[in-house]
């Protein structure tokens, strides 16, 4: 039997909320770290973009209880694609995305059919590196947004794979989550793959849009290896490039990780992934 938790109408051990508008909503509750506590069920959310939510989603996300909304997404994507309007309390938006790496020259070619499956695998782990070098004010603001915001908080961004699966990574960093379970996490989002005909056509060869929709584990080994060749772990990626201070850290550890429950695994882990009809 599910238990409730005591503020949100989301069931323990419920990593995908079901919608009808949107395929990859997960919570980041349940995973162990390197010290045996638990990130918290019901406070982190991760997402494709919302734009398609259907008015019985919006009652499912009405329950979760959501206050904060972090959009990774460029200026043009959320033009193109506006998130519809939560409903019930007030929700606030922080728009603090930007576009991948020559991300709009990946869609434009692949649209095109000017590029192949190795070309694509290239391009994508040079955007997860680039994450790591290029977007270190991005994600310092995000774990800022999730030290002093109101919480439930959504973090999405057009597919919830790449700058959402990064984002992700780097708060279950900051709790001290081990990298493969980090990594176990990040492949949960070829369950759950967005449709991306709207940003390519549907012309596209069927390898070519797999690859283009697939989390492949190599992408973020780019971005562990990024950090590992310039910082040398992830502690001193957090604090150097990110600039995240010992008492934020604990600040953030103290809100979103709780000690298991006698009746909990300490193995939480990704494969509890059922879902919230």
């Amino acid at each position: 039997m599910s238990q409730l938790s005591e503020t949100h109408l989301l069931p323990v051990r419920a990593r995908r909320v079901s919608l009808q508008g949107v395929v990859n909503f997960r919570d980041l509750g349940g995973y162990a770290t390197a010290d045996g506590r638990l990130t918290r069920w019901g406070q982190i959310f991760r997402s494709d973009l919302l734009a398609d939510l259907t008015d019985a989603d919006l009652d499912v996300l009405s329950g979760i209880g959501l206050r904060t909304i972090c959009d990774l997404r460029s200026d043009s994507e959320r033009l193109s694609k506006p998130n519809r309007t939560l409903s019930g309390a007030v929700v606030k938006m922080h728009a603090i995305g930007f576009m991948p790496h020559r991300g709009d020259e990946l869609l434009a070619d692949t649209k095109a059919g000017k590029v192949l499956v190795p070309d694509i695998e290239n391009r994508v782990r040079e955007i997860y590196r680039r994450f790591v070098t290029d977007q270190c004010g991005t994600f310092a603001k995000l774990l800022e947004l999730i030290d002093t915001q109101p919480l439930p908080m959504l973090i999405h961004c057009t597919s919830g794979r790449d700058r959402t699966g990064f984002a992700s990574a780097v708060l279950l960093m900051v709790m001290g989550v081990p990298r493969p379970t980090i990594a176990e996490d990040y492949l949960l989002s070829n369950q759950y793959r967005r449709d991306l005909t709207f940003q390519i056509g549907g012309s596209v060869q069927p390898e070519v849009m797999a690859t283009l929709t697939n989390a492949h584990p190599d992408y973020l080994a780019a971005a562990f290896q990024a950090i590992d060749e310039g910082w040398g772990s992830d502690a001193a990626y957090l604090r150097a490039a990110l600039g995240l201070s010992e008492g934020r850290r604990n600040r953030l550890q103290e809100k979103l990780l709780e000690r298991p429950e006698s009746s909990q695994s300490p193995l939480s882990g990704p494969h509890q992934h059922n879902e919230v009809k």
